[in-house]
């Protein structure tokens, strides 16, 4: 489920918004700074400073996000030599940040930053490398970004397009508690689309939020139903399967027959022709294997033995023990 979510992850949309954005800072013991913020959607602790004009990490920071896959081999320009607030210079590696985002609401993309050896904390961020976004000031522990000024599109967002971007920095960061309860805040304010609705489908049945999964995942095949087959499948397969947590075994059987169904006509088949042996499939097994524990405890044993050895036919294990087990064909 995991690979489904993330190869169905999707670049959100960014709107124009042409108001200062105020960002909280939190006072250190040193007297400094720092801000909430991620770097390609990885959370990283980060200092603000008044005094640099740019990003740059430490060295222990820089390899992690390179050996998990968060900075690319495309990301990477090279060496340069810096000047150092103190005056001093340095030699750094440089690269890019594809997108930097600051207190979950604003997000700077394809922002320079540099590595830095000696650096001893996470990340700095410098005030200068907010330029981008319109003038920046700070009052006490508030930073005004863009006060008076237009801001550049696609940068600063809206309290709905930050709700997007929020749900898809969760998912590549594998939170997926918080990107279920984001998406769930943008439904709540406008109607999901095609694929963000299935991703929140998906997210609902693998955390077992099975009565928020009714709910959604229904309204969800009512109005995507037909666009893809496969998606069709998956969902159906998970509200089956949260109507049979739920002991609504009538809603159960609807749905996993559905989903077996929708699944044999994506690969033109049927089950005569899994009886014959010439359809082999584990995850249509599981479906088949999911449906006869339903007709198990509905005592439709005629139904059961079918779909037990429709399962145990396509390579579903349990079944196949159970159908040698009681001698069922």
């Amino acid at each position: 489920m995991f690979e489904r979510i993330s190869i169905l992850l999707t670049a959100l949309s960014l709107s124009l918004c042409l108001n200062a954005q105020e960002v909280r800072l939190q006072e250190s013991q040193d007297g400094g700074f720092s801000i909430d913020a991620s770097v390609n959607g990885v959370g990283i602790r980060t200092f603000y400073t008044e005094e640099s004009w740019f990003v740059s990490l430490s060295s222990t920071t820089y390899l992690f996000l390179y050996e998990n896959g968060y900075v690319k081999d495309s990301d990477v320009k090279g060496m340069t030599t810096l000047k150092m607030p103190d005056g001093s210079t340095t030699k750094a590696a440089s690269f890019v940040i594809r997108r930097l985002m600051l207190d979950d609401r604003i997000v700077i993309k394809d922002i320079p930053a540099f590595v830095i050896k000696k650096q001893t904390v996470p990340m700095i961020l410098g005030s200068s490398a907010l330029s981008s976004l319109g003038d920046v000031t700070r009052k006490g522990d508030v930073l005004v970004i863009g006060d008076g000024g237009k801001m550049p599109a696609g940068q600063v967002m809206d309290p709905l397009d930050s709700l997007k971007e929020m749900a898809q920095t969760a998912l590549e960061a594998e939170d997926f508690e918080k990107a279920a309860d984001t998406f769930r805040a943008i439904q709540e304010k406008e109607p999901l689309n095609f694929v963000t609705g299935y991703q929140y489908a998906m997210l609902l049945g693998m955390l077992e939020r099975d009565k928020e999964n009714i709910e959604y995942s229904a309204s969800w095949i009512e109005e995507h139903g037909g666009k893809s087959q496969l998606m069709d499948y998956w969902v159906l397969n998970g509200l089956g399967t949260s109507c049979a947590k739920l002991k609504d075994n009538a809603g159960a059987i609807e749905y996993y027959e559905k989903a077996a169904a929708r699944y044999c006509s994506i690969f033109n088949t049927s089950e005569k022709d899994i009886k014959k042996g010439e359809f082999h499939d584990e995850v249509l097994g599981a479906t088949y294997y999911s449906l006869g524990v339903i007709y198990a405890a509905e005592s439709k044993v005629a139904r059961m033995e079918s779909c037990f050895s429709l399962a145990a036919r396509c390579g579903n294990a349990s079944a196949a023990e159970f159908c040698q087990k009681y001698h069922i064909r």
